[in-house]
């Protein structure tokens, strides 16, 4: 039975070995995933802390068109309030298991994709101040967008069995988001602070046409996330049958998401490029859990089933959102181990 348990791949390969099982075992995967990440909302605190700024420029523009000193354009961002599904990845791959009797490593590839759909509402107040006369204009704009998500995940794991029955390990993770989007786009306000800026600077007043005004109807929204990770804890393994093994795996890991770029293009009704904007989103600096818990099946001398449950969570220290509003990443998979 000994030489049975050790082609059990990525998890159970130093389980029970021998040295004359120094062997290379592969096999491929399948899982279904979910990441939690669009639910997150600690990032739009907005609301409770916006301040009113001074537009510098607009304002020096407007003083010189006009000759009034004392005239001011303050801008207030009031924040935003999002609504999203969590993205669930179809996702395939496969792995590659190698080493001794003690000490094995595995490698491990999953590619994959998913769907979510977006629904953000956010304000925006501008004030034009001049000697006592203010002029407000308030916008309120709501997207809704559907994201094609495509995933890639990396992983290279070691182990070292310290017992039959008990390993050690560590290892290191990538992970890659590519995202792009595309939805409506709604803008209501209104024009109150635009008549005043048409009329000094003796434009053409707003008009209520949108399409005169040229006011984009649809956004298409692109980024690219990259979370780097190590790990390390330990693997218990308890064989409950003479063909079938339970495992737990614990792990803590610590892991790193680079600044990112939300690039958005405005369109108009006929698709033309109205505007383009780009937003940079801090980096994050995370720790938490990342356990597994499964069982695997010797089908033969080279052959095993293996099916787990994984939850990885990351608790922020550093970056836009709060340590308690964690981004869990969690799912089952499905892998066929072949010994060679």
């Amino acid at each position: 039975m000994q030489r049975s348990y050790v082609m059990a791949g990525a998890v159970l390969a130093t389980a029970l070995a021998t040295p004359a099982q120094a062997d290379v075992v592969i096999g491929p995967r399948v899982s279904f995933y979910f990441d939690n990440s669009n639910l997150r909302t600690s990032d739009l605190d907005g609301l409770r802390d916006a301040l009113q700024v001074i537009d510098a420029d607009l304002t020096g523009q407007l003083r010189e068109a006009s000759g009034f000193d004392d005239l001011t354009v303050e801008v207030q961002d009031n924040g935003s309030a999002s609504n999203s599904d969590q993205v669930g990845f179809a996702m395939v791959g496969g792995m590659v298991n190698f080493g001794g009797d003690r000490d094995r490593f595995t490698v491990t590839a999953m590619y994959g994709s998913g769907e979510a759909g977006t629904e953000l509402v956010s304000s925006r107040n501008v004030t034009l101040s001049v000697a006592d006369v203010q002029f407000t204009e308030l916008s309120i704009i709501q997207t809704v967008t559907t994201e094609e998500v495509d995933r890639l995940d990396l992983e290279l794991t070691w182990q070292r069995r310290v017992s039959e029955n008990f390993a050690i390990s560590a290892g290191a993770r990538y992970e890659r988001l590519a995202v792009t989007g595309a939805g409506t786009l709604v803008i209501q306000q209104n024009d109150e602070v635009r008549r005043f800026v048409a009329d000094v600077l003796g434009e053409d007043a707003p008009t209520r046409n949108i399409d005169a005004l040229g006011r984009p109807d649809r956004i298409a929204t692109e980024r690219s996330l990259e979370t780097f990770s190590g790990r390390a804890g330990v693997t218990a393994f308890v064989p409950f049958s003479a063909h079938a093994v339970a495992f737990f795996n614990g792990m803590v890991h610590a892991s790193h998401q680079p600044a990112s770029t939300f690039e958005t293009r405005f369109l108009g009704f006929d698709e033309e490029t109205l505007r383009e904007e780009e937003r940079r989103d801090a980096a994050e600096t995370s720790i938490g859990p990342d356990f597994a818990v499964g069982a695997q099946f010797i089908l033969t001398d080279s052959i095993a089933l293996d099916i787990r449950y994984r939850a990885i969570m990351f608790f922020p220290l550093s970056g836009d959102f709060d340590f308690g509003d964690s981004r869990v990443n969690h799912g089952v998979s499905l892998g066929v181990s072949l010994r060679l």
